[in-house]
């Protein structure tokens, strides 16, 4: 790695953390308490997530393995959907732009109490840059508690503070660059029933094909449903009454495996909930639609025309329906809780298509997305109690300042260490269980 060190750097180090006294005064207990805030929400993550790992279903969903260098390309990789594209472009950008922010905030909080800064710079290696503040450690050990504490939690509090900037400029550009362009859905309109009405189905021989699945035509209480074999399993003997199931309806949009978004019904351009539901209100159960929906797979975009009679709904048999159902992830999850987080200023039941230039403007998308979630994560990450994190060091001083033990609060960092480090290898072996077994 080639280093080029500049006297530039410790000029602005010096200059913000000798020029705002005042602002960085209140700002160390922003910092300080933030970090305590990261590192209990870490702990929190790291404890939900081994709880996902436990599921084998959840390991396939997401595929990629818990410890994991950030790289160009991994979407494309480890074949995930649920991750927009993330690019060697991306990568040289974010890492830069996240060094800087880290380490120049613990150069200027490190200046504020006088510490002194050896150097800053930039290494290269390749394509690759890194930003670089070199602090003399040995002062900042001799300094109190508290001005350890605020250095230590510098970075981290830049990271937030880049990533909650980020956010609000992604905001603004989505609502700037992308404008309503139909209707999207997540699956087929279904009924909830106690899992022992399948004693009372009557089965019929008709089968329906749904990507790969067989679905199988039953009928309840004068109501058609399609179902699969191991939903006919089901019996009074093993299923009770507080076993909830999901049966789908039989409506056209199952019966003819729509899929992609609604753009078009009648000829009129669908572009959002208020286009969809003029449009339906006019008309009744049995009346004949054209109806063409745009489904993406990849980068390959595919117009297709569905032509069916309306179903009714089994709530209001006067009332027209297509069928489909979009489903939220719950808040409660800890996917469903940073799903709502990145997306609560867009409506899931719309598709969005940029108004401008189409790949200039997903790839500036895209690139501001992962700055957030990038910063978030690096933020976190580096508050975990132990190893060579911040938050390691900031744990230690935390135990020192509580009980006044030097070699107390060394023993619970390493018993913290080890039980992280134990921790991520469960999860690891949870993640290859979860994938080839």
């Amino acid at each position: 790695m080639y280093l080029y060190r500049t006297r530039i750097g410790l000029r602005i180090i010096d200059y913000i953390g000798k020029k705002y006294k005042r602002t960085l005064t209140f700002l160390s207990y922003v910092s300080v308490t933030l970090g305590y805030v990261l590192m209990i929400a870490m702990i929190w993550l790291l404890y939900q997530t081994t709880k996902l790992f436990f599921q084998p279903e959840f390991v396939q969903a997401v595929k990629i393995p818990p410890l994991m260098p950030l790289i160009p390309y991994l979407s494309d990789i480890f074949q995930v959907t649920w991750l927009p594209p993330f690019y060697f472009t991306y990568w040289i950008i974010v890492l830069a732009l996240i060094a800087i922010t880290h380490e120049g905030a613990h150069g200027i909080f490190a200046r504020f109490y006088n510490v002194k800064i050896k150097s800053t710079g930039f290494g290269f290696l390749g394509p690759f840059m890194a930003f670089f503040v070199e602090q003399d450690d040995k002062q900042m050990q001799k300094r109190k508690i508290f001005p350890q504490l605020t250095i230590l939690s510098a970075g981290v509090f830049a990271n937030i503070i880049t990533a909650l900037l980020f956010f609000v400029l992604m905001i603004g550009f989505f609502n700037m660059s992308y404008s309503p362009a139909g209707i999207v859905f997540t699956d087929y309109t279904f009924s909830v029933f106690p899992a022992s009405i399948m004693s009372n189905a009557t089965i019929t021989n008709e089968v329906l094909k749904l990507d790969g699945l067989n679905l199988t035509r039953i009928e309840i209480e004068n109501q058609s449903y399609f179902v699969s074999q191991e939903m006919i399993n089901l019996n009074s003997k093993n299923s009770t009454n507080s076993t909830l199931i999901g049966l789908y309806q039989d409506q056209p949009a199952i019966r003819n495996a729509m899929k992609g978004a609604i753009i078009q019904i009648n000829n009129l351009s669908i572009n959002n909930r208020s286009d969809f539901e003029n449009v339906i209100s006019d008309m009744k159960p049995g009346d004949n639609i054209t109806l063409v929906t745009k489904f993406k797979q990849g980068t390959n975009i595919t117009l297709i025309n569905y032509e069916f009679a309306l179903g009714k709904d089994y709530t209001n048999e006067s009332k027209p329906v297509i069928g489909t159902a979009s489903l939220m992830l719950k808040s409660t999850t800890l996917r469903g809780f940073f799903y709502r987080m990145m997306n609560f200023f867009r409506d899931p039941a719309i598709n969005y298509e940029p108004k401008y230039n189409e790949e200039l403007t997903i790839f500036v998308y895209n690139l501001i997305w992962w700055i957030v979630l990038i910063s978030l994560s690096v933020g976190l990450s580096n508050m975990l109690p132990a190893f060579v994190f911040d938050g390691g060091r900031f744990w230690y001083l935390t135990v020192l300042g509580i009980t006044g033990h030097k070699k107390l609060a060394e023993r619970v960092f390493k018993v913290f260490t080890f039980l992280l480090l134990a921790i991520f290898a469960l999860l690891m072996v949870l993640w290859a269980i979860g994938m080839f077994f």
